[in-house]
């Protein structure tokens, strides 16, 4: 029962941030949420922080077993590297559409939330940017370039999302995948060509 109890103070976490802002949010209203005693939230957690970081881990698995998946489905497919990056950025931007609380909360609450959770957030970014890395050290015609410029492309996807949803338009965010793809590889010097020739 306590893992069904935990998952759901997770689950209520993630939606009370998205509603109301993570400042805002109290540990009252993340436990009427999910039906679940104080008592049981402090059994489980230390206090507001740690719910709301071990909720963003929750959907950050969530993004990587996703992501992980479109690459296998890729590589079994045969596609083009091009078509390879294509496909894990929509993925990603899905998995965002599909999971609007989740996006609102993670993506534009964080850095509120403070130090442990930006610390997370970045952790993020840097497994996008490595991600992006061993894609592109696959590539043909592949040159070496800087860790940052991965990082970039990392941050750049970032923000292309977060303006999304503070425009309140989180159902456009599948619509940012040529956009993405285009910043990505312009940033690692991929002609966009590639796609149609097969690299």
């Amino acid at each position: 029962m306590t893992g069904s109890q935990r998952q759901r103070l997770l689950y209520a976490m993630t939606v009370v941030v998205a509603e109301k802002g993570y400042i805002a949010a109290t540990v009252a209203d993340v436990t009427a949420r999910a039906g679940v005693s104080r008592k049981t939230f402090y059994e489980l957690f230390a206090d507001k922080e740690e719910c709301f970081i071990s909720a963003a881990e929750t959907g950050r698995e969530l993004m990587v077993k996703r992501l992980e998946a479109s690459f296998a489905r890729s590589s079994a497919q045969s596609l083009s590297r091009v078509a390879t990056l294509r496909a894990s950025i929509r993925a990603f931007l899905g998995l965002i559409a599909e999971e609007p609380e989740f996006a609102k909360a993670f993506f534009l609450e964080t850095a509120a939330a403070g130090g442990r959770a930006w610390e997370h957030q970045e952790s993020c970014r840097s497994w996008f940017a490595e991600s992006m890395r061993a894609w592109h050290v696959r590539t043909p015609g592949y040159r070496r370039v800087p860790h940052e410029t991965y990082m970039a492309a990392a941050d750049a996807t970032h923000e292309a999302v977060c303006r999304c949803l503070r425009q309140g338009r989180i159902g456009e965010v599948p619509a940012l995948e040529d956009g993405v793809l285009h910043i990505c590889l312009a940033l690692l010097g991929v002609p966009n060509s590639a796609e149609d020739a097969g690299g």
